[in-house]
C-alpha cells in the first residue's frame, strides 16, 4: 500500500509507503509483480497453482527477466515459494499475515506521527491541516487515495528520520492490488474517523495519542480487508496450518 492509476505508483493505505522525498517511476518488475497480485486477488491464480511465467510475459509483451524479477520480489514478499527446476508457486494469503501487515503498518505510521509531533513545526502542522480539511471533504476514493498519500508524505517528512523512510519503502506492498479505498467495502469511513482522531493529537503537540490511534485505525481497517478476502476466497492456512488469529 506500489499502486498507480495504471497500477503501480501511487501509494495509498493498503500500500502506505511512500518516501518522502517522492517515488520513483515504476519499473517493469514491479509493475509485472502488481500485475501477479492482482491475477491472485481476481482468483485467476490460486494457491498451489504455478505461476506461469511464460504466459505473463507474453501477456505483458515483456522479456522474462522482469517477470523473473517480479517472482523473486514475490518470493520475498510471502505470495510465491519458489521451487528449484519447478518454478514458482502461489502461497495464497492467510489471515494471521493480513491482520499482522496492518498492525504493522499502524505502528510504523503511529511512529512517525509521534515523531512528527515531536519535530514538526507549526507549518509543518498548518500543511497536514490544509490536507485533513480536503480527506475529510471527498467522497471520491481516487481523490481520498491521493489526498491520504499526500498527508501520509507530509507525516514522513516532519519526522525527519532516515530509517523511518526506508522502512516505510519497506512496507510499501499492498495486499489489496488498486486502491484500498474503491476495493475495501467500509474503509473510507473508518480511515476519516482516524484520521480525525489522529489529526486532532497532531494539533495538540500529543504524539504518543497520535501513535496509538493511528494502530488503532489500521487494526479496525484490518478486519474489513479480512472480510473481503474470505468473501474472495482468498484466505488459506498460514505456514504452520492454522488460518485464524486465534
Amino acid at each position: 500500500m506500489i499502486v498507480i492509476r495504471s497500477e503501480v505508483a501511487r501509494v495509498g493505505i493498503g500500500d502506505i509507503g511512500s518516501p518522502a522525498e517522492g517515488l520513483s517511476r515504476p519499473t517493469s518488475a514491479q509493475q509485472v509483480a502488481n500485475h501477479i497480485r492482482r491475477m491472485i486477488f481476481d482468483n485467476r491464480l490460486h494457491a498451489g497453482e504455478r505461476v506461469p511465467q511464460d504466459e505473463i510475459a507474453a501477456e505483458l509483451r515483456v522479456s522474462r527477466v522482469p517477470v523473473r524479477e517480479a517472482v523473486i520480489a514475490l518470493a520475498g514478499e510471502g505470495w510465491v515459494t519458489t521451487e528449484p527446476h519447478r518454478g514458482a508457486f502461489v502461497n495464497g494469503l492467510d489471515e494471521n499475515s493480513t491482520y499482522d501487515h496492518y498492525e504493522l503498518l499502524g505502528l510504523l505510521y503511529g511512529f512517525g506521527a509521534r515523531r512528527a509531533a515531536e519535530r514538526g513545526s507549526e507549518d509543518g502542522i498548518t500543511a497536514l491541516g490544509k490536507i485533513h480539511k480536503a480527506l475529510q471533504a471527498t467522497d471520491d476514493p481516487d481523490e481520498f487515495w491521493d489526498l491520504n498519500s499526500a498527508f501520509l508524505r507530509q507525516v514522513l517528512v516532519m519526522a525527519k528520520s532516515r530509517r523511518v523512510n526506508a522502512l516505510a519503502r519497506v512496507m510499501a506492498t499492498s495486499i489489496v492490488p488498486g486502491n484500498f479505498f474503491a476495493e475495501v467495502p467500509g474503509v473510507m469511513v473508518m480511515h476519516k474517523r482516524g484520521m480525525r482522531a489522529v489529526m486532532r493529537a497532531l494539533k495538540a503537540g500529543d504524539g504518543e495519542a497520535a501513535e496509538r490511534e493511528f494502530a488503532k485505525m489500521l487494526r479496525h481497517e484490518a478486519e474489513n480487508v479480512v472480510e473481503l478476502l474470505a468473501s474472495r476466497e482468498l484466505l488459506g492456512p498460514g505456514p504452520d496450518g492454522e488460518g485464524s488469529k486465534g
